[in-house]
């Protein structure tokens, strides 16, 4: 798998349809995480991701301290879209409305 590093985090990147710079942060364990990476997926949508819990040392504290800049409450999942729109928590309508996905 594909890495790529944007402000000092590695992700990991998924292929598929250029839809701008979108970043995920979230947790191996959790279910709604899984369910965003699926959804983005499912609908061939590229974008990085990286399971903070699966991090250490210098890499978490990276990982956490850009997640704190969009989201103080430090919640997952964490959707990031060009650097300038959050999405808290699994939103399947506010994805598909602003990466122009079709409506489920």
């Amino acid at each position: 798998m594909d890495t790529v590093t944007v402000n000092g985090v590695e992700y990991r990147h998924v292929d598929g349809e250029d839809k701008g710079t979108i970043l995920l942060y979230g947790l191996s364990t959790c279910g709604w995480c899984k369910e965003t990476r699926m959804y983005l997926e499912l609908n061939e949508v590229a974008y990085n991701y990286i399971y903070v819990d699966l991090t250490s040392g210098d890499a978490r504290d990276a990982a956490m301290e850009e997640l704190e800049k969009y989201n103080p409450d430090m919640s997952f999942p964490t959707l990031i879209i060009n650097e300038d729109t959050v999405i808290l928590g699994y939103e399947p309508e506010k994805m598909a409305e602003l990466l122009d996905l079709p409506e489920e």
